[in-house]
């Protein structure tokens, strides 16, 4: 799995076919911890070669595990409410490592998440926000436990989206390749499109309007009944 995501990122990174020959960035295989103050933030974005783990709690911080001369490469920054961790892409970089690299993002609240990441994404616990708006572009599977007020997913990633918890009102664009599956995720009102290849599962008890295609399938497990809208078309 490691091979596979260090691939897709060197995909990420690629430049022309004249440009120089890639710089090959080996991990030595020795771990080391960093921790990392950042200021206060609302938003995050991610991207990235790397395993994300979401905390929230009463603190604002970012701990990144990763071999020994592979720190380098990671840029965290605050950019007005946005935190922002990504990768150096100013280098035509081919990356290797044995290890499983992780980012661990402590945070008190969020509005918005934006995943650019290859590599798997969980939260560790369960996460509350008031209004919060996923936009997920990333490889690998994503598992969120959360409550929301009101829950916005633009999802076109490659792998599983797994969700539970609840949310009062839910709107969900998926055009990705894999399922969503959501049953866990109790939501009173649902608006879902599914234009991706991959089915979705949710749990919706009042209203629940779809949008689905012939590779999309949508499968409600609560009580509201479906309303299908127009079938989305290629």
């Amino acid at each position: 799995m490691n091979k596979l995501l260090i691939m897709a990122f060197a995909g990420m990174l690629s430049v022309p076919a004249n440009s120089q020959e890639n710089e090959k960035i080996e991990g030595n295989g020795k771990m080391v911890t960093k921790n990392i103050s950042v200021k206060s933030f609302n938003n995050l974005k991610a991207s990235g070669v790397f395993e994300l783990h979401l905390v929230q709690g009463e603190t604002e911080s970012v701990k990144v595990e990763a071999d020994e001369n592979l720190h380098a490469l990671f840029i965290i920054k605050n950019e007005g409410n946005d935190l922002v961790i990504e990768m150096d892409k100013k280098k035509n970089l081919n990356l290797k490592s044995k290890n499983r690299l992780k980012v661990y993002v402590n945070f008190k609240n969020l509005q918005s998440i934006n995943l650019s990441t290859v590599g798997n994404v969980k939260s560790d616990k369960l996460m509350r926000f008031n209004d919060l708006t996923l936009q997920c572009n990333s490889v690998g599977n994503i598992d969120l436990r959360l409550n929301a007020n009101t829950l916005k997913i633009n999802n076109n990633s490659v792998g599983n989206v797994s969700l539970s918890g609840e949310a009062k009102t839910a709107v969900i664009k998926s055009s990705g390749v894999g399922s969503l599956e959501a049953n866990g995720l109790i939501v009173q009102d649902m608006d879902i499109e599914n234009s991706g290849v991959g089915s979705a599962e949710v749990n919706v008890v009042r209203e629940l309007k779809v949008k689905d295609s012939f590779l999309g399938k949508v499968k409600n497990n609560g009580k509201a009944p479906m309303k299908k809208m127009n079938n989305v078309t290629s």
